[in-house]
């Protein structure tokens, strides 16, 4: 039922718009011999000007009608009925193609009116409420002057009433003839109230259609909030990633909890779990439901752990692994044995070459030189990977580091080879580090990189870490779950083994693997509402690449012309 209403629904925005261009090009189509029963002939040029700003006004509202904004939906009905009366005027026929159009069109609309709920500001509400009396504003003055200064020249009705009603009239259809002026040097005067009336009327659209959306993050107050709620809650390794770059924050106002996200069109996508305490999930997720909804967006979660499901799939959200975490006990890790052997002979090699690893500490004391070092690795880096990926990854955040840890490796010259940026998380009382950020230069020996993570590791053990994190190896044994035989896990599955050329998934799940973690930790994407389209795998691609998915595409071409 949902799916048939949905499909009504755009349907009946479908209709909006072919109607909308039929409005905007009346003027030209009906002196086609063809389709000139089909458009109205309108007996004066302002009707098809009428027609035209109506028609351009319908294509404006149609973006947010399919957003399902309320003030859209209301908009719609009301430029559908006059464009159904100018039908009428024009054809002297109720059932035309046109009106049959218009009344399928009210009728969809009107019966599925509780799903365009979006809510619009209400600052922005009283911009256009003002907006919209200017207009009647302008019908009284030219009311005042018919009746003084401009008495010689009207030839109405000298009622009050019937020329406020006449001034409205010509302002709203452009016909000046309603005017009742018997001179044409009042033209300009007339032609003057229309354009200040319409532009009004766009201005007032404007902000109609502005939806509600909450940006709360507007103090450091809040900031610190966002960050003393990771480090309360945070048990996903992706908590941290909430506090860096440019998201928008949902906080809770019934319990302690608060999510990252951005919206892609119509989609909330969320940046990792909810965070808050796994009691208050459920009444969290009202709130974010009933949120999302007010605002006409789907909601997409990216990279979650297993803690909060039963709150994702009471409210109906279908959760697909997309992936696993290579997690090392650091308790009982050890490069000894034949899985290890690999790691074990790049990290000798990297010793017998002198390179050594420190680790830097930015929230102690700065270092210039060691943040350059940094900066240009990392530019050497992106000029032969492609454009950083945002959203779910972080950066070098060294202007605000927090709990980053960040460890670097020198050869025996005293040249920075690599560096990994680690960030803080909890399940339960275990401390994890997760390896969020890893850069080397184009030519290093190898063990640069393994003996940065090695140090890493041994640093934190020593410090009862119990954790040590690789990352995530997106789309790695996503056949195992227990829905594997879901259409879009199918889907996952052959784009891991069919299209590595564009993303080395294969090749990043062997480089960790290596490592031989004592522990792979599942990884969940979870939607509401079903079924997964393509509006969610755009979002997913464009969350992470906010310079543009056809930017990353030409990086991508480019880097397999150069090799």
């Amino acid at each position: 039922m949902y799916r048939l209403r949905i499909f009504a629904q755009n349907l009946a925005i479908f209709l909006s718009v072919v109607i909308d261009i039929g409005a905007i090009l009346a003027f030209y189509l009906h002196r086609s011999p063809v389709l000139r029963e089909y458009f109205p002939s309108y007996s004066f040029m302002p009707h098809y000007i009428l027609g035209f700003a109506l028609g351009l006004l319908g294509l404006l509202v149609s973006l947010n009608l399919y957003r399902r904004v309320r003030s859209a939906w209301i908009i719609t009905i009301v430029v559908q009925f006059v464009i159904l009366r100018l039908n009428f005027i024009s054809t002297q026929r109720f059932f035309s193609i046109g009106s049959l159009l218009s009344l399928i069109i009210l009728v969809i609309l009107g019966l599925t009116y509780r799903d365009f709920s979006r809510t619009i500001d209400r600052n922005y509400a009283k911009r256009a409420v003002f907006l919209g009396f200017i207009p009647l504003i302008l019908a009284f003055f030219n009311t005042l002057l018919s009746l003084s200064f401009l008495k010689r020249d009207y030839l109405g009705n000298p009622d009050v009433y019937s020329i406020f009603k006449q001034s409205l009239h010509f302002l709203f259809t452009m016909d000046i003839r309603q005017a009742h002026f018997n001179s044409h040097v009042h033209g300009f005067y007339m032609v003057g109230l229309i354009i200040i009336t319409w532009i009004c009327v766009m201005l007032a659209l404007y902000y109609i259609l502005k939806p509600l959306v909450y940006y709360p993050i507007l103090s450091g107050r809040e900031k610190e909030k966002a960050i003393a709620l990771v480090e309360k809650y945070g048990q996903n390794p992706m908590a941290y990633m909430t506090i860096d770059g440019q998201k928008s924050y949902f906080f809770s106002v019934t319990v302690e909890g608060m999510l990252a996200y951005t919206v892609v069109n119509n989609v909330l996508v969320g940046c990792g779990d909810i965070v808050c305490a796994p009691k208050d999930a459920a009444r969290f997720m009202g709130e974010l439901v009933h949120f999302s909804r007010r605002n006409g967006w789907k909601i997409l979660f990216m990279d979650i752990t297993d803690t909060m499901r039963s709150a994702y799939e009471s409210y109906g959200f279908s959760m697909i692994k997309i992936g696993e975490d290579a997690c090392l006990h650091l308790e009982d890790f050890s490069l000894k044995g034949k899985k290890t052997a690999k790691v074990r002979a790049n990290i000798n090699h990297a010793h017998r070459l002198g390179i050594t690893v420190e680790e830097y500490k930015p929230t102690e004391k700065r270092d210039i030189k060691i943040e350059n070092e940094l900066q240009e690795i990392s530019d050497e880096w992106f000029g032969s990977k492609g454009p950083e990926l945002g959203f779910m990854l972080g950066g070098l955040a060294l202007e605000n580091p927090l709990g980053r840890r960040y460890f670097y490796s020198r050869d025996a010259a005293g040249k920075m080879l690599a560096f990994v940026i680690f960030v803080p998380y909890a399940e339960g009382e275990e401390k994890g580090y997760m390896a969020d950020v890893t850069r080397r230069r184009a030519q290093v020996p190898n063990g640069s990189m393994e003996v940065c993570l090695l140090q890493a590791f041994e640093t934190m053990r020593e410090e009862g870490v119990t954790w040590g994190n690789l990352g995530l190896c997106p789309l790695a044994n996503i056949q195992d779950d227990e829905d594997s035989s879901k259409v879009t896990t199918q889907l996952f599955q052959f784009i891991y083994e069919n299209m590595n050329g564009v993303y080395g998934f294969k090749g990043l799940y062997q480089a960790k693997k290596k490592w031989n973690p004592s522990d792979w930790q599942a990884r969940y994407i979870a939607y509401a509402p079903k079924p997964f389209s393509f509006s969610y795998a755009y979002a997913m691609l464009k969350a992470q690449n906010p310079k543009g998915i056809n930017k990353l595409i030409l990086e991508k071409l480019r880097t397999k012309i150069e090799k």
